[in-house]
Protein backbone atom coordinates (compact mmCIF):
# COMPACT_ATOMS: atom_id res chain seq x y z
CA UNK A 1 0.00 0.00 0.00
CA UNK A 2 1.20 3.36 -0.95
CA UNK A 3 0.01 5.92 1.47
CA UNK A 4 0.55 9.71 0.64
CA UNK A 5 0.48 12.66 2.65
CA UNK A 6 0.35 16.35 1.62
CA UNK A 7 1.83 18.47 4.55
CA UNK A 8 4.29 17.73 6.97
CA UNK A 9 2.15 19.58 10.02
CA UNK A 10 0.86 17.98 13.28
CA UNK A 11 -2.08 15.66 11.12
CA UNK A 12 0.24 14.46 9.20
CA UNK A 13 2.62 13.05 12.42
CA UNK A 14 -0.64 11.96 13.95
CA UNK A 15 -1.40 10.11 10.44
CA UNK A 16 2.15 8.56 10.33
CA UNK A 17 1.44 7.07 13.64
CA UNK A 18 -2.63 5.74 13.20
CA UNK A 19 -1.30 4.32 9.34
CA UNK A 20 1.83 2.41 11.66
CA UNK A 21 -0.63 1.27 14.39
CA UNK A 22 -2.40 -0.99 11.42
CA UNK A 23 0.25 -1.19 8.49
CA UNK A 24 3.50 -1.97 9.41
CA UNK A 25 5.37 -2.45 5.73
CA UNK A 26 3.22 0.32 3.50
CA UNK A 27 5.04 2.86 1.56
CA UNK A 28 4.70 6.52 4.07
CA UNK A 29 5.55 9.63 2.00
CA UNK A 30 5.25 12.82 3.08
CA UNK A 31 5.27 15.96 1.10
CA UNK A 32 6.55 18.85 2.56
CA UNK A 33 5.58 22.32 0.99
CA UNK A 34 7.11 24.57 3.79
CA UNK A 35 10.62 22.23 3.52
CA UNK A 36 10.82 22.60 7.88
CA UNK A 37 9.94 19.69 9.21
CA UNK A 38 7.01 18.76 11.23
CA UNK A 39 7.25 21.74 13.67
CA UNK A 40 4.85 23.25 16.08
CA UNK A 41 3.59 26.70 14.72
CA UNK A 42 1.92 27.56 18.13
CA UNK A 43 5.83 28.23 19.03
CA UNK A 44 6.67 30.49 16.10
CA UNK A 45 6.37 33.56 17.96
CA UNK A 46 8.42 32.04 21.15
CA UNK A 47 11.56 31.93 18.08
CA UNK A 48 10.43 35.35 17.26
CA UNK A 49 10.50 36.38 20.87
CA UNK A 50 14.21 34.87 20.71
CA UNK A 51 12.68 32.58 24.38
CA UNK A 52 12.81 29.46 21.72
CA UNK A 53 15.68 28.61 19.74
CA UNK A 54 14.93 26.70 16.24
CA UNK A 55 15.70 23.32 17.56
CA UNK A 56 12.88 23.75 20.13
CA UNK A 57 10.07 24.28 17.55
CA UNK A 58 9.74 20.89 16.03
CA UNK A 59 6.54 18.61 16.75
CA UNK A 60 8.19 15.54 15.90
CA UNK A 61 11.83 14.79 14.88
CA UNK A 62 13.64 13.41 11.81
CA UNK A 63 14.00 9.89 13.98
CA UNK A 64 10.29 9.40 14.21
CA UNK A 65 10.19 9.73 10.57
CA UNK A 66 12.66 7.23 10.07
CA UNK A 67 11.69 5.06 12.36
CA UNK A 68 8.54 4.75 11.16
CA UNK A 69 9.76 4.41 7.40
CA UNK A 70 8.15 7.45 6.50
CA UNK A 71 10.17 9.43 3.49
CA UNK A 72 9.69 13.03 3.61
CA UNK A 73 9.91 15.05 0.38
CA UNK A 74 10.59 18.84 0.32
CA UNK A 75 8.59 19.94 -2.02
CA UNK A 76 5.11 21.83 -2.46
CA UNK A 77 2.25 19.96 -4.50
CA UNK A 78 0.43 21.28 -7.70
CA UNK A 79 -1.75 18.73 -8.40
CA UNK A 80 -3.91 15.76 -7.70
CA UNK A 81 -5.14 13.62 -10.55
CA UNK A 82 -7.88 11.13 -8.69
CA UNK A 83 -8.46 9.44 -11.41
CA UNK A 84 -4.97 8.71 -11.96
CA UNK A 85 -3.80 7.93 -8.48
CA UNK A 86 -1.03 10.79 -8.82
CA UNK A 87 -0.18 13.63 -7.16
CA UNK A 88 2.18 16.51 -9.42
CA UNK A 89 5.08 18.13 -7.46
CA UNK A 90 6.14 21.86 -8.07
CA UNK A 91 9.42 20.39 -9.50
CA UNK A 92 7.07 18.17 -11.82
CA UNK A 93 8.02 14.94 -10.58
CA UNK A 94 5.07 12.80 -10.08
CA UNK A 95 4.25 10.41 -7.14
CA UNK A 96 1.72 7.48 -7.34
CA UNK A 97 -0.37 6.73 -4.28
CA UNK A 98 -3.14 4.20 -2.77
CA UNK A 99 -4.12 6.04 -0.20
CA UNK A 100 -4.19 9.85 0.14
CA UNK A 101 -4.13 12.51 3.06
CA UNK A 102 -4.75 15.88 2.18
CA UNK A 103 -3.40 17.87 5.77
CA UNK A 104 -2.39 21.15 4.11
CA UNK A 105 -3.65 23.76 6.65
CA UNK A 106 -4.71 27.39 6.10
CA UNK A 107 -3.29 30.22 5.45
CA UNK A 108 -3.35 33.74 6.56
CA UNK A 109 -6.50 36.37 5.07
CA UNK A 110 -4.99 39.22 3.98
CA UNK A 111 -7.00 42.41 3.65
CA UNK A 112 -7.77 44.36 0.02
CA UNK A 113 -5.95 47.14 1.43
CA UNK A 114 -3.40 50.56 -0.46
CA UNK A 115 -0.04 49.61 0.55
CA UNK A 116 -0.60 45.75 1.92
CA UNK A 117 2.07 44.16 -0.16
CA UNK A 118 5.01 46.79 1.34
CA UNK A 119 8.16 44.68 2.55
CA UNK A 120 7.43 45.74 6.20
CA UNK A 121 4.14 44.09 6.58
CA UNK A 122 4.32 40.37 7.38
CA UNK A 123 1.72 37.79 8.48
CA UNK A 124 3.16 35.67 11.73
CA UNK A 125 1.53 31.89 10.48
CA UNK A 126 5.10 30.17 9.39
CA UNK A 127 8.48 29.73 10.77
CA UNK A 128 9.79 31.71 7.61
CA UNK A 129 6.83 34.44 8.48
CA UNK A 130 9.27 34.50 12.46
CA UNK A 131 12.71 34.64 10.78
CA UNK A 132 11.57 37.62 8.15
CA UNK A 133 9.88 39.46 10.80
CA UNK A 134 12.85 39.23 13.34
CA UNK A 135 14.66 40.80 11.14
CA UNK A 136 12.87 44.03 10.82
CA UNK A 137 13.04 44.55 14.68
CA UNK A 138 14.10 47.53 15.94
CA UNK A 139 14.04 48.16 19.96
CA UNK A 140 12.00 51.53 20.41
CA UNK A 141 10.44 51.52 17.13
CA UNK A 142 6.51 50.82 16.44
CA UNK A 143 4.47 47.63 15.41
CA UNK A 144 1.47 47.82 14.53
CA UNK A 145 -0.84 44.74 14.65
CA UNK A 146 -3.99 44.52 12.73
CA UNK A 147 -5.90 41.98 14.71
CA UNK A 148 -6.32 41.10 18.38
CA UNK A 149 -6.79 37.41 18.08
CA UNK A 150 -4.64 34.43 19.29
CA UNK A 151 -2.02 35.27 16.33
CA UNK A 152 -2.46 38.93 16.84
CA UNK A 153 -2.08 38.85 20.44
CA UNK A 154 1.11 36.31 20.42
CA UNK A 155 2.58 38.92 18.05
CA UNK A 156 2.13 41.49 19.88
CA UNK A 157 3.53 39.72 23.02
CA UNK A 158 6.51 38.89 21.11
CA UNK A 159 7.76 42.58 19.52
CA UNK A 160 7.01 43.99 22.75
CA UNK A 161 9.40 41.57 24.92
CA UNK A 162 11.94 42.24 21.74
CA UNK A 163 11.62 46.17 23.09
CA UNK A 164 9.26 47.38 20.54
CA UNK A 165 6.36 49.79 21.10
CA UNK A 166 3.00 47.72 20.15
CA UNK A 167 -0.41 48.87 18.85
CA UNK A 168 -2.85 47.10 18.55
CA UNK A 169 -5.61 47.64 15.74
CA UNK A 170 -9.12 45.56 16.03
CA UNK A 171 -12.01 46.14 13.79
CA UNK A 172 -14.30 44.63 16.63
CA UNK A 173 -15.62 46.55 19.46
CA UNK A 174 -13.34 44.12 22.03
CA UNK A 175 -10.26 42.44 21.52
CA UNK A 176 -10.39 38.38 21.06
CA UNK A 177 -13.79 38.72 19.55
CA UNK A 178 -13.86 34.89 18.44
CA UNK A 179 -12.77 33.35 21.94
CA UNK A 180 -13.95 36.19 24.68
CA UNK A 181 -17.58 37.83 26.15
CA UNK A 182 -16.88 41.93 25.95
CA UNK A 183 -16.79 41.11 30.06
CA UNK A 184 -13.80 38.94 29.75
CA UNK A 185 -12.41 40.79 26.91
CA UNK A 186 -12.37 44.16 29.42
CA UNK A 187 -10.62 41.66 31.92
CA UNK A 188 -7.64 40.84 28.78
CA UNK A 189 -7.69 44.25 27.58
CA UNK A 190 -7.12 45.88 31.18
CA UNK A 191 -4.00 43.35 31.54
CA UNK A 192 -2.74 43.90 28.01
CA UNK A 193 -2.29 47.96 28.51
CA UNK A 194 -1.00 47.29 32.26
CA UNK A 195 1.93 45.96 30.14
CA UNK A 196 2.43 48.79 28.14
CA UNK A 197 0.51 47.40 25.05
CA UNK A 198 -1.65 50.16 22.93
CA UNK A 199 -4.99 49.07 21.91
CA UNK A 200 -7.76 50.60 19.41
CA UNK A 201 -10.90 48.65 19.24
CA UNK A 202 -13.80 49.74 17.19
CA UNK A 203 -11.08 50.91 14.28
CA UNK A 204 -9.44 49.37 11.34
CA UNK A 205 -6.71 50.18 8.86
CA UNK A 206 -7.40 51.91 5.59
CA UNK A 207 -4.14 52.16 4.13
CA UNK A 208 -0.57 52.04 4.28
CA UNK A 209 1.98 54.63 3.12
CA UNK A 210 5.16 54.22 1.05
CA UNK A 211 6.84 55.05 4.54
CA UNK A 212 4.64 52.37 6.38
CA UNK A 213 2.60 55.14 7.99
CA UNK A 214 -1.08 53.22 8.77
CA UNK A 215 -3.44 55.12 8.77
CA UNK A 216 -6.83 54.63 10.20
CA UNK A 217 -10.66 55.27 9.64
CA UNK A 218 -10.84 57.46 11.64
CA UNK A 219 -8.59 59.38 10.46
CA UNK A 220 -5.52 58.66 12.68
CA UNK A 221 -1.93 57.81 11.30
CA UNK A 222 0.48 55.85 13.25
CA UNK A 223 4.14 55.53 12.22
CA UNK A 224 5.39 51.79 11.76
CA UNK A 225 8.21 50.22 11.09
CA UNK A 226 6.32 46.89 10.99
CA UNK A 227 3.09 46.26 10.18
CA UNK A 228 1.65 42.29 11.43
CA UNK A 229 -1.93 41.31 9.33
CA UNK A 230 -3.76 38.92 11.81
CA UNK A 231 -7.46 39.30 10.83
CA UNK A 232 -7.38 35.58 10.43
CA UNK A 233 -7.16 32.39 8.31
CA UNK A 234 -8.84 30.27 5.44
CA UNK A 235 -8.18 26.41 4.99
CA UNK A 236 -5.98 25.87 1.91
CA UNK A 237 -8.85 23.95 -0.22
CA UNK A 238 -7.27 25.11 -3.88
CA UNK A 239 -5.88 21.34 -4.38
CA UNK A 240 -9.07 19.87 -3.22
CA UNK A 241 -11.52 21.94 -5.34
CA UNK A 242 -9.36 21.51 -8.26
CA UNK A 243 -9.20 17.91 -7.82
CA UNK A 244 -13.65 17.91 -7.82
CA UNK A 245 -13.79 17.41 -4.06
CA UNK A 246 -16.06 18.91 -2.03
CA UNK A 247 -15.53 21.52 -0.03
CA UNK A 248 -17.49 24.58 1.84
CA UNK A 249 -15.92 26.38 4.48
CA UNK A 250 -13.53 23.32 4.66
CA UNK A 251 -12.99 20.14 2.80
CA UNK A 252 -15.58 18.01 3.58
CA UNK A 253 -15.03 14.90 5.18
CA UNK A 254 -17.19 11.78 6.80
CA UNK A 255 -17.30 10.33 9.46
CA UNK A 256 -14.23 8.68 9.09
CA UNK A 257 -12.64 11.90 7.68
CA UNK A 258 -12.95 10.17 4.51
CA UNK A 259 -13.38 13.13 1.23
CA UNK A 260 -15.92 12.39 -1.65
CA UNK A 261 -13.32 10.58 -3.31
CA UNK A 262 -13.24 7.17 -1.29
CA UNK A 263 -9.15 6.91 -1.58
CA UNK A 264 -8.81 10.82 -0.01
CA UNK A 265 -8.81 11.57 3.10
CA UNK A 266 -8.19 15.28 4.99
CA UNK A 267 -7.62 16.21 8.52
CA UNK A 268 -6.46 19.42 10.52
CA UNK A 269 -7.18 22.81 9.84
CA UNK A 270 -8.17 22.63 6.26
CA UNK A 271 -11.55 20.17 6.79
CA UNK A 272 -15.00 21.21 8.05
CA UNK A 273 -15.61 18.89 11.44
CA UNK A 274 -19.42 18.21 13.30
CA UNK A 275 -19.46 20.49 16.49
CA UNK A 276 -21.21 17.93 18.49
CA UNK A 277 -23.10 20.74 20.35
CA UNK A 278 -24.46 22.40 17.50
CA UNK A 279 -24.94 19.70 14.86
CA UNK A 280 -23.19 21.77 12.27
CA UNK A 281 -20.29 21.71 10.57
CA UNK A 282 -17.58 24.11 11.17
CA UNK A 283 -13.37 24.19 10.67
CA UNK A 284 -12.13 24.21 14.10
CA UNK A 285 -8.11 25.01 13.81
CA UNK A 286 -7.43 23.70 16.95
CA UNK A 287 -3.45 21.67 17.63
CA UNK A 288 -5.08 18.85 19.95
CA UNK A 289 -8.03 18.19 17.10
CA UNK A 290 -5.67 18.56 14.23
CA UNK A 291 -3.15 15.24 15.79
CA UNK A 292 -6.49 13.71 16.48
CA UNK A 293 -8.04 13.91 13.25
CA UNK A 294 -4.72 12.87 11.53
CA UNK A 295 -4.32 10.08 13.70
CA UNK A 296 -7.96 8.36 12.90
CA UNK A 297 -7.48 9.13 9.19
CA UNK A 298 -4.71 7.30 9.52
CA UNK A 299 -5.85 4.34 11.28
CA UNK A 300 -8.98 4.65 8.39
CA UNK A 301 -6.26 4.37 5.35
CA UNK A 302 -5.01 1.94 6.66
CA UNK A 303 -8.38 -0.47 6.36
CA UNK A 304 -10.03 0.49 10.12
CA UNK A 305 -13.03 1.79 10.57
CA UNK A 306 -12.58 4.20 13.04
CA UNK A 307 -16.11 7.18 13.60
CA UNK A 308 -14.58 10.54 14.45
CA UNK A 309 -17.24 11.61 16.67
CA UNK A 310 -16.48 15.70 15.96
CA UNK A 311 -15.68 18.49 18.52
CA UNK A 312 -16.32 21.25 20.25
CA UNK A 313 -14.80 25.08 20.36
CA UNK A 314 -12.25 25.18 22.99
CA UNK A 315 -8.98 27.07 22.83
CA UNK A 316 -6.14 28.59 24.95
CA UNK A 317 -3.71 31.36 24.88
CA UNK A 318 -1.02 32.31 27.75
CA UNK A 319 0.08 36.05 26.85
CA UNK A 320 2.08 38.50 29.34
CA UNK A 321 0.89 36.17 32.34
CA UNK A 322 -2.20 36.00 31.25
CA UNK A 323 -3.94 32.74 31.19
CA UNK A 324 -7.19 32.48 29.36
CA UNK A 325 -9.12 28.92 28.86
CA UNK A 326 -12.80 28.84 26.76
CA UNK A 327 -14.78 26.54 25.83
CA UNK A 328 -18.30 25.63 24.66
CA UNK A 329 -20.77 27.38 22.10
CA UNK A 330 -19.38 31.15 21.80
CA UNK A 331 -23.11 32.35 19.95
CA UNK A 332 -25.67 30.82 22.39
CA UNK A 333 -27.53 32.67 25.06
CA UNK A 334 -29.04 31.28 28.45
CA UNK A 335 -28.06 32.40 31.94
CA UNK A 336 -24.84 33.73 32.76
CA UNK A 337 -23.25 33.60 36.01
CA UNK A 338 -19.36 35.65 36.52
CA UNK A 339 -17.22 35.33 39.16
CA UNK A 340 -13.83 37.76 39.45
CA UNK A 341 -11.13 37.68 42.23
CA UNK A 342 -7.44 39.80 41.32
CA UNK A 343 -6.58 38.68 37.96
CA UNK A 344 -8.93 35.47 38.05
CA UNK A 345 -11.93 35.54 36.54
CA UNK A 346 -14.91 32.84 35.58
CA UNK A 347 -17.93 33.30 33.35
CA UNK A 348 -20.38 30.49 32.26
CA UNK A 349 -23.64 30.64 30.39
CA UNK A 350 -26.07 27.81 31.36
CA UNK A 351 -28.98 26.82 29.33
CA UNK A 352 -31.40 25.17 31.51
CA UNK A 353 -29.29 22.19 32.86
CA UNK A 354 -26.54 21.87 30.59
CA UNK A 355 -23.71 24.47 30.34
CA UNK A 356 -22.90 25.76 26.97
CA UNK A 357 -19.73 27.51 27.06
CA UNK A 358 -17.32 28.85 29.87
CA UNK A 359 -14.29 31.10 29.67
CA UNK A 360 -11.90 31.39 32.40
CA UNK A 361 -8.73 33.46 33.32
CA UNK A 362 -5.96 32.55 35.42
CA UNK A 363 -8.17 29.54 36.53
CA UNK A 364 -6.04 26.58 34.63
CA UNK A 365 -6.84 23.79 37.55
CA UNK A 366 -10.69 23.75 36.73
CA UNK A 367 -10.89 23.99 33.17
CA UNK A 368 -10.23 20.34 32.76
CA UNK A 369 -13.59 19.20 33.82
CA UNK A 370 -15.73 22.29 33.17
CA UNK A 371 -14.41 21.04 29.55
CA UNK A 372 -15.44 17.43 29.89
CA UNK A 373 -19.38 19.02 31.22
CA UNK A 374 -19.34 20.75 28.31
CA UNK A 375 -18.24 18.30 25.92
CA UNK A 376 -20.11 15.59 27.43
CA UNK A 377 -23.43 17.44 28.15
CA UNK A 378 -23.48 16.52 32.07
CA UNK A 379 -27.06 17.58 33.32
CA UNK A 380 -26.16 19.81 36.36
CA UNK A 381 -28.87 22.02 37.62
CA UNK A 382 -28.24 25.61 38.04
CA UNK A 383 -28.86 25.69 41.61
CA UNK A 384 -25.37 23.79 41.71
CA UNK A 385 -23.53 26.04 39.40
CA UNK A 386 -24.72 29.94 41.10
CA UNK A 387 -23.53 27.59 44.64
CA UNK A 388 -20.02 26.52 42.23
CA UNK A 389 -19.53 30.45 41.51
CA UNK A 390 -19.31 31.61 44.40
CA UNK A 391 -15.99 30.37 44.89
CA UNK A 392 -14.91 28.00 42.16
CA UNK A 393 -12.51 25.54 42.63
CA UNK A 394 -12.30 21.39 41.85
CA UNK A 395 -13.33 21.25 45.68
CA UNK A 396 -16.55 23.17 44.64
CA UNK A 397 -17.56 21.38 41.34
CA UNK A 398 -20.85 20.15 41.50
CA UNK A 399 -21.41 17.13 43.25
CA UNK A 400 -23.36 15.99 39.60
CA UNK A 401 -20.17 16.01 38.12
CA UNK A 402 -18.41 13.32 40.70
CA UNK A 403 -21.10 11.19 40.37
CA UNK A 404 -20.62 11.42 36.62
CA UNK A 405 -17.02 10.44 36.83
CA UNK A 406 -17.72 7.28 38.80
CA UNK A 407 -20.43 6.07 36.42
CA UNK A 408 -17.56 6.13 34.15
CA UNK A 409 -15.03 4.82 35.76
CA UNK A 410 -17.44 1.50 36.74
CA UNK A 411 -17.99 1.40 32.96
CA UNK A 412 -14.60 0.99 32.30
CA UNK A 413 -15.06 5.19 30.52
CA UNK A 414 -11.55 6.14 32.61
CA UNK A 415 -8.58 4.25 32.85
CA UNK A 416 -6.01 5.11 35.15
CA UNK A 417 -2.41 5.20 34.72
Amino acid sequence: MRYVIIGNCIAAAGAVEGIRSYDQKGEITIIDGERRGCYSRPLISYLLAGSKGAAGLHYRSEAFFARNQARVIPARAVRIDPPAGQLELDDGMMIDYDRLLLATGASPLIPELPGIEHPRVKTLYTWKDAEEIAALVETGATAVILGSGLIGLKAAEALHQRGMKVVIVEKQEQILPRLLSPWSATIALRHLQEQGIQVLTGHQAVSISESGEVELDHGAKIPAQLVIVAVGNRPNQSLAREAGLKTGKGIIVNQYLQTSDPDIWAAGDVIETHNILSGAAEVMALLPLAHLEGYLAGCNMAGQAVRYPGAIFLNAVHFMGMHIIAAGEPNRSGTVLQWQQGSSSLEMTIDGDYLLRYIAINLPGITGPLTAIVEQQIRIELKEWQEFIREPSMASLPAAYWAEMRRWEEHGGLRCG
